[in-house]
């Protein structure tokens, strides 16, 4: 099963892919494809990390959304939509993880983790302490306590570690449909 996605039919997602930045937003109106270029952005990261020893480019992302409903109806469904379960990984959907697996042309294997989470509240900063991550999608990001996103920041570029064989890229970025 493949589908096709190109960033050149939306000139804004176009540019927002070939940004290297930590920081990133994208905004655009409904139905602009967003939401698919921020979870194709996440894919593209993975192929880009670099290969350990062992030939396996290994990357965690979180992606995170005001609520564990609005990540199951909108987010983990666009993301599902592209990158079926059994196909491309495995969901573990009590955990709200998927771990995806593919290999490259050149006989490196992409290992992704993708942590789904719900945060919506300057409270909940708690619940990314002593996380490790690659990066970090905000999905409609314009509904998230500024608090959520100033965490975030300490947490990736941690996943792989520099022990290991270090991050080749990361950062954070978000979406959102524009503001009322």
């Amino acid at each position: 099963m493949r589908k096709v996605w190109s960033p050149e039919h939306v000139p804004t997602v176009q540019q927002f892919m070939h940004d290297n930045s930590f920081l990133r937003y994208l905004q655009g109106p409904f139905g602009s494809g967003k939401s698919v270029g921020c979870v194709q952005e996440i894919v593209k990261r993975a192929s880009m990390q670099a290969p350990n020893e062992d030939g396996k480019r290994r990357t965690r992302f979180a992606v995170i959304r005001n609520t564990y409903r609005q990540l199951q109806d909108t987010t983990m469904r666009t993301f599902l939509d592209w990158y079926p379960d059994r196909v491309w990984g495995r969901l573990k959907v009590a955990d709200a993880e998927f771990e995806m697996r593919f290999r490259l042309e050149d006989g490196s294997e992409v290992e992704c983790e993708i942590l789904f989470r719900a945060l919506d509240r300057p409270d909940q900063v708690g619940n990314l302490l002593s996380l490790e991550l690659t990066g970090a999608w905000c999905n409609e990001m314009r509904e998230m306590p500024k608090e959520i996103w100033d965490a975030l920041q300490g947490r990736v570029g941690r996943f792989p570690s520099a022990a290991e064989e270090g991050c080749t890229w990361s950062g954070i970025w978000g979406d959102s449909n524009p503001p009322d």
